[in-house]
């Protein structure tokens, strides 16, 4: 029988201040990032690789127009950023 790995969850301090703050203004949204986290935790690669300034790292797109970038280091999935699909990639430049 195959084993699956338990992936744990670490949140950059950005990741943690924007969280907090998507909970208290947008709770809908909120709930869309939790259900995507809840996804990647059960398989960290099911978002689309990044290249460029982002290469190894993974994105997966949550409610249409807003990225979640990640990293899997080991069994550990690094939350890196969230924010609008405009704004994620402007960041990074």
């Amino acid at each position: 029988m195959e084993q699956s790995v338990r992936y744990t969850l670490a949140l950059e301090p950005e990741v943690e201040r924007i969280l907090k703050s998507l909970r208290r203004k947008n709770p809908d949204l909120f709930r869309d990032v939790e259900s995507g986290v809840i996804k990647i935790l059960r398989s960290p690669e099911l978002g689309k690789p990044t290249r460029n300034v982002l290469r190894n790292r993974r994105r997966i797109h949550i409610a249409g127009s807003f990225v979640l970038i990640y990293e899997i280091v080991g069994t550990e999935v690094r939350l890196l950023d969230f924010d609008h699909h405009n704004k994620i990639y402007k960041k990074r430049k």
